[in-house]
């Protein structure tokens, strides 16, 4: 059943006394006094564990989510029901699906879930749209999130083209590395995140161990060569 806040999770919502850190969303600092008060005065906070479905393809969407703490995954489902990966949005960015449909009045395209213990606030559509039209820090914003994540999709749908597993799975432990040296996700998930199965996924591990790139076990993989990941990744 989907809540007045527009997800389906049944758990913890209420309306927000104060806007998300600036340190996490700098705009909302930036914006016009009178803006900043009608957003504070709308906000709604959701808070949920990992793994809960929040959004199905189809849902029509509450607005604008800002990520607090934890992250959402934003993914699609192949014709043999298959899972893949379109991006997360993290604490400090909001979901560009999310936006398109608040400002086109269309169904959510995409299904959502929670990774982690996750916090979001939501602007109301009615609310962000109004915003939009008159405050410039709003507006910069938005653009900016939709010209970053743009990128990151084309980047996307160019290894998911052209490149081979091996080097589509390089390229995502490498991005969800960010610079460590372990990535925690089983290889069961790492097949959902690249729409194939665990079974490939394990075949491709093995051989970037055997090459001395990583090792994996026991819900996470070590990036033990990161630059031989990188020629691999292409």
């Amino acid at each position: 059943m989907t809540l007045m806040t527009g997800i389906r999770y049944a758990g913890y919502s209420r309306r927000m006394p104060e806007a998300p850190a600036p340190t996490l969303f700098p705009f909302i600092a930036a914006m016009a006094p009178e803006s900043r008060g009608a957003l504070e005065s709308t906000l709604r906070r959701v808070s949920c564990k990992g793994g809960t479905h929040l959004v199905a393809r189809g849902d029509e969407v509450a607005g604008a989510y800002l990520v607090e703490e934890g992250a959402l995954r934003v993914y699609y489902t192949s014709e043999d029901g298959r899972e893949g990966t379109l991006y997360w949005v993290e604490p400090g960015q909001t979901c560009i699906l999310a936006l398109n449909s608040t400002f086109s009045r269309l169904a959510y395209p995409a299904w959502v879930e929670s990774e982690g213990a996750t916090r979001f606030a939501i602007v109301p559509g009615d609310v962000y749209r109004r915003l939009f039209a008159c405050d410039v820090a709003v507006q910069q914003f938005t653009f900016g999130a939709l010209s970053g994540r743009l990128f990151e999709l084309m980047e996307l749908m160019e290894e998911t083209a052209s490149h081979g597993l091996e080097a589509r799975v390089a390229a995502f432990l490498l991005r969800r590395a960010k610079g460590e040296e372990r990535v925690v996700l089983t290889q069961e998930q790492l097949a959902r995140h690249l729409t194939t199965s665990r079974e490939v996924v394990s075949r491709v591990l093995r051989g970037l161990s055997a090459l001395g790139l990583v090792s994996s076990g026991h819900g996470q993989i070590v990036i033990m060569d990161s630059e031989g990941l990188r020629r691999i990744a292409g």
